[in-house]
């Protein structure tokens, strides 16, 4: 390889080499250099003062100054976001307050709400948990309910001799002593539907009550429903059974409902509502007490909230965190909308009209993070201002029906508690999307986040892990998907008979997940399949989904990461990049700096408009500015050509521009040396040294003279001079560089310690 190249060098010239018999340098493509010397190593400070820089390296460079700039100007702006949007929701939500009122509530009904009483009558056993059939219903509406939210008498301590008295009007509308009742108690329920059955025949021959109906099934629930479950379950009321019960006779109007048999086994879904309303808080709270009646027999019991709070500007400081909120948005979009007019125009300047090029190329990811954080933020802000507007009107109806029912207007108070009913519902129901989508909104600012962090590359490591292993990732998940569902159809086969959490494949697909995380039960699994079943899935599904395929996904990961943090180890920390640009800014104020943005952006219009005058330059990609000048590699741009097409530039700013994007190249670019190249540079050296390959290695077997060795010394001090020293420096690059197996490295690295021991005026070693 190595004769066959020098060969070539005396007669034609060989690939990557100039008619004049010079080839391009290894690491800088743009300078030409004599044979041997490809290797040989350049400060950048020559590089940029003789040859300059390719346009397409310079563009580079300016652009990664640009984007840290910008990291820095735009990290403060999502950090004040991210921010103000958490104290807006704070105070839109009142969580702790709202949470404590729903608290104490259900505190009560579940635990102070008994029936199952004893011989004395002192103590119930059962609460509404162990409300099973519809005479369970009414003993616990009866006897506990009713006692708790609805008392006729005062209240006194176990074992006193002091009378209980009737309650007045006012006393009976307090609840839990800082709640007020609003309205009478509401009574609904839903009508299952009647379906076909499955098994009519059989059905027919078995029944013995004439009755061969069978019930839709599109309410059911295989396990405990969440308050999420209920609260986006279609409930279509049956208005004929609906039922207002007052404060004043309640025992007597629970027993008419169940001798008229209210309830009964068409009803599939009915419930308890009340509304009542905290001042220190100035929470309106509607509590649903739900009773689901599962075509298998069982009742399932969940109590809901839905609290608003009347006045949300009571607090200024509410509207202080949306001014703030709004307006970083309203900046943001109109950042945008200049980016791209100005965009726009530049595209159809000079007669070059390629709008929809340049629009190709503003539709990149981040762009539309940016109009899909917009989009959301203004719809958050129609629907906020939906739910003020919303809750003004409750305001008003709770006036309304406070001065009706006081009045002992019945008809009235029910007709406008129903009004009430409908105007929380919708409000909150408004309320809860508008809380969804908010909930959902921070994800749109940690995009943002990781958009500001992808332009500084120390901050980008993991952004970019995650982009660069976005292919392998998709194959893994092919892989982790496709077992994972073969083990939770094993899982529902096994377990699904006995254990809630495997009845379906939606549910087992969840506890799976949450078993691969850590939250098992063992013991019910092992309770349905035996002690050996239950052992074996769940050693094979470990073993497999844990020990190996999550292993092999953080294998994927970090393989990725340690490329990538590589890369960016050779870029500035972002204190270095913050310093940096507050020193640019304040050259920039002092006259002494032009903004780089503006320098690139003349730079390039005045390339384009050198290229427009020849032709031969119109072969390359074309942009939104015409020809794309900044993948141009051809273009050699010096000191004089930068001052000429940027003269706002000082001098100073010139020089450095072009001096550092040439070192920004030498630490960014990767070269690669192969074996053949190696040798080639270790035969150099061996030349150079005046030591054959054929007698070193025949010193390796014979004993070694140290006089020839000595003389050798002596013959290599005499030609040891700059030549020398520049093929060593060189070589140990090539060694650096170079891709090849480890044996094969420690035998160069052996040999070019050698030579650099007969430079040094050392003994020629052994190995040599």
């Amino acid at each position: 390889f190595v004769r066959l190249r020098y060969r070539t060098a005396g007669g034609s010239p060989a690939m990557g080499e100039s008619p004049e018999g010079l080839i391009e340098h290894k690491l800088y493509y743009w300078v030409k250099t004599k044979i041997q010397d490809e290797y040989k190593q350049l400060k950048p400070e020559y590089v940029a003062q003789k040859y300059g820089v390719p346009a397409k390296e310079l563009f580079s460079y300016w652009e990664k100054e640009i984007d840290c700039d910008k990291a820095v100007q735009t990290l403060p702006r999502t950090l004040s976001l991210i921010i103000f949007f958490a104290l807006m929701l704070l105070s839109h939500e009142m969580l702790g307050p709202a949470q404590s009122i729903e608290r104490a509530i259900r505190f009560d009904i579940e635990e102070n709400a008994n029936f199952a009483f004893n011989g004395v009558g002192t103590f119930g056993n059962k609460n509404i948990q162990d409300v099973n059939s519809f005479a369970d219903f009414y003993s616990w509406f009866r006897l506990g309910f009713a006692a708790i939210y609805m008392p006729q008498t005062s209240s006194v301590s176990e074992g006193s001799s002091l009378p209980a008295v009737n309650l007045t009007s006012a006393e009976t509308a307090e609840y839990l002593n800082f709640n007020r009742k609003l309205g009478p108690i509401k009574l609904s329920q839903q009508v299952a539907k009647v379906t076909a059955c499955e098994n009519p025949d059989l059905l027919n021959v078995i029944d013995v009550s004439n009755d061969t109906r069978c019930f839709s099934q599109s309410h059911e629930f295989f396990i405990q429903p969440t308050d999420f479950d209920i609260g986006f379950l279609e409930y279509v009321e049956d208005t004929s059974k609906t039922v207002w019960l007052d404060y004043k006779d309640p025992t007597r109007m629970i027993e008419e409902l169940e001798n008229s048999s209210w309830l009964t086994k068409d009803t599939n879904h009915w419930q308890i509502t009340v509304v009542t309303y905290n001042p220190d808080y100035d929470i309106l709270t509607v509590t649903g007490i739900h009773f689901l009646l599962a075509r298998s027999g069982r009742i399932w019991k969940q109590i809901t909230f839905m609290s608003l709070k009347t006045r949300p500007y009571a607090n200024l400081w509410s509207l202080a965190w949306e001014i703030l909120f709004f307006g970083s948005i309203l900046t943001i979009f109109i950042e945008e909308v200049y980016e791209v007019v100005t965009g726009i125009i530049a595209a159809r300047n000079g007669g070059k009209c390629r709008p929809m090029q340049f629009i190709r190329e503003y539709l990149g990811i981040w762009n539309a993070v940016d109009w899909v954080s917009i989009i959301i933020a203004f719809t958050l802000l129609g629907m906020w201002i939906a739910t003020c507007l919303d809750r003004q009107t409750l305001e008003e109806l709770v006036i309304m029906l406070t001065n009706t029912c006081y009045a002992q207007n019945a008809s009235g108070c029910q007709d406008l508690q129903a009004d009430l009913l409908d105007a929380t519902t919708e409000a909150g129901l408004l309320a809860g999307r508008t809380s969804l989508v908010s909930s959902f909104y921070p994800f749109c600012i940690l995009l943002r986040l990781f958009k500001t962090f992808s332009l500084q590359p120390r901050l980008a490591v993991v952004t970019r892990t995650l982009w660069t292993s976005v292919e392998d990732l998709a194959h893994f998940g092919i892989i982790f998907l496709s077992v994972f569902i073969t083990f939770v159809f094993m899982a529902m086969g096994f377990f699904g008979r006995t254990v809630p959490g495997y009845s379906n494949f939606q549910i087992a697909f969840v506890t799976l997940f949450r078993a691969l995380m850590g939250d098992l039960d063992f013991d019910a699994m092992e309770e349905q399949a035996g002690r050996v079943i239950a052992g074996i899935f769940h050693i094979t599904f470990m073993l497999t989904m844990l020990l190996i395929l999550l292993n092999m996904l953080i294998a994927i990961i970090m393989d990725v990461y340690a490329m990538t943090k590589q890369n960016a180890a050779h870029s500035d920390p972002v204190w270095y990049d913050v310093y940096d640009y507050f020193s640019r800014l304040w050259q920039r104020r002092t006259g002494n700096r032009l903004n780089i943005w503006t320098a690139k952006v003349v730079c390039m219009t005045s390339l384009q408009d050198k290229n427009d005058k020849h032709e031969e330059y119109g072969k390359s990609q074309t942009s939104f500015f015409g020809l794309d000048v900044t993948e141009d590699k051809e273009t050699l741009i010096t000191f004089e050509t930068l001052r000429e097409l940027v003269p706002q530039m000082s001098d100073e700013q010139v020089e450095q521009s072009i001096q550092e994007s040439v070192e920004w190249y030498a630490k960014t670019t990767e070269v690669t040396v192969n074996n053949q190249e190696m040798f080639q540079g270790i035969r150099q050296l061996q030349q150079a040294a005046g030591i054959d390959l054929q007698q070193a290695t025949g010193a390796i077997r014979a004993s070694v003279d140290l006089g020839a060795m000595e003389s050798v010394n002596e013959k290599v001090q005499e030609i040891a001079q700059n030549d020398l020293k520049d093929l060593l420096k060189a070589t140990q690059w090539r060694l650096d560089k170079m891709e090849a197996p480890s044996r094969s490295r420690d035998l160069l690295s052996q040999m070019v310690s050698s030579v650099r021991m007969v430079q040094d005026e050392q003994l020629v070693d052994m190995r040599l």
